[in-house]
C-alpha cells in the first residue's frame, strides 16, 4: 500500500476533493474493500471476496446451468445431425442443391437456444454483481435478494448489451485493434448498469480513460485468464473428437464449456467489481459506501 493512500491514487496524484456534506465515511482510503492503489490490491481485494461469494454464486451458476445444457446438448446434436445430412447429400449430387429446409430449422433451434441462454446468463451476471457489492459493503449475502436485483436489470443488460454487439461488429469491420479497444472498455459494462442507473456505454468509456493504465491492467488479466482457460478446453474438445468421434466431442465441448461458464461466472464477478470501482474512483470521488443502497 502506498503511505498516506487515502489522500492519493495509485499513481501519486490526489484524489478529487469529496463533494460538500459527503460523510467522511464516504471517502476512499487505504482499507476500502473495493477501491485499491495498485494492481496487488486490486488482485488482493479481488481474490478475498471470492470466498464470501462462491458458495451462493456457485448454487445459482448450477441453477442456470442445467436448463441450459438441457437445451444446448440436443440442439447441438440437431444442428450436427442435419449438417452431416446436407453434406453426404451435397456429395452425392454436387450440381444440386440439397433440401435446406431441416439445416435452417437446426440453425433457429440452436439460435433460439442461445438467446434463452444469454437471458440467463444476463441474469445470473447481474445477480453475481450484486453478491459481490452485499459482500464488499457487508451486508448479508443474499441469494434471493441478489436474484431479485438481477431480474430487474436484466432487461437494461440485455439493451446495452445489443448496442455493444452492435458496437463490436462495427469494431470487426474496421480493423482488429478496435475489437480490442471495445472489449476492454465495456468489460465492466455488466457492473455499470448493475449498480447505475440510466448509464451503460458510454459511462465505461469514461471511467476507461480515467487512468488507462490502471484499466489495461485489470481487464487484460481477467481476459487473459479468460482466453488461456478456454483455448485448454479447446483442445481437450478437439483431442476427444479426434479419438472418439464427433458426437462425443459435441458432448465433451458442451460439458467443458459449461463447467468454464460456471468456474469463471463464480470468480471473475468479484474481480470485474473491484476493476470497476478502481476505475470509478480515479475518475470522481468513490468509495465501497457509496454502493450501500444498490
Amino acid at each position: 500500500m502506498n503511505q498516506g493512500w487515502q489522500n492519493l491514487d495509485g499513481n501519486g496524484h490526489y484524489w478529487p476533493s469529496q463533494p460538500q456534506g459527503m460523510p467522511p465515511s464516504y471517502a476512499a482510503h487505504s482499507s476500502d474493500p473495493l477501491v485499491s492503489p495498485d494492481f496487488a490490491g486490486w488482485w488482493g481485494r479481488s481474490s478475498a471476496l471470492v470466498p464470501r461469494i462462491w458458495k451462493p454464486s456457485l448454487i445459482l451458476h448450477a441453477i442456470i446451468a442445467v436448463p441450459t445444457f438441457a437445451m444446448a446438448l440436443p440442439a447441438r446434436t440437431y444442428l450436427e445431425r442435419e449438417q452431416n445430412t446436407f453434406a453426404a447429400a451435397l456429395e452425392a449430387r454436387p450440381t444440386e442443391l440439397p433440401p435446406i429446409a431441416g439445416l435452417v430449422v437446426a440453425i433457429m433451434a440452436v439460435m433460439v437456444v442461445s438467446l434463452i441462454g444469454g437471458a440467463l446468463y444476463l441474469v445470473t451476471t447481474a445477480a453475481c454483481v450484486q453478491l459481490t457489492v452485499q459482500a464488499a459493503t457487508g451486508r448479508p449475502v443474499s441469494l434471493g435478494g441478489a436474484l431479485r436485483t438481477g431480474l430487474r436489470r436484466t432487461p437494461a443488460l440485455f439493451g446495452w448489451g445489443v448496442l455493444a454487439a452492435l458496437l463490436g461488429f462495427v469494431a470487426i469491420l474496421l480493423c482488429v485493434l478496435p475489437v480490442f479497444y471495445v472489449a476492454a472498455a465495456l468489460a465492466v459494462l455488466p457492473v455499470v448498469v448493475t449498480v447505475e442507473r440510466g448509464v451503460g456505454i458510454g459511462r465505461c468509456f469514461q471511467l476507461f480513460h480515467a487512468d488507462l493504465g490502471a484499466s489495461l491492467g485489470r481487464v487484460a488479466t481477467i481476459y487473459g485468464v479468460a482466453i488461456g482457460a478456454a483455448l485448454c478446453l479447446g483442445v481437450v474438445s478437439v483431442i476427444v473428437q479426434a479419438t472418439a468421434g464427433a458426437l462425443a466431442g459435441s458432448v465433451t465441448d458442451v460439458l467443458l464449456n459449461g463447467a468454464f461458464t460456471v468456474a469463471f461466472g463464480v470468480v471473475s464477478s468479484p474481480f470485474l467489481v473491484t476493476a470497476y470501482a478502481d476505475m470509478r474512483a480515479r475518475r470522481e470521488p468513490f468509495s465501497t459506501a457509496h454502493l450501500m443502497t444498490v
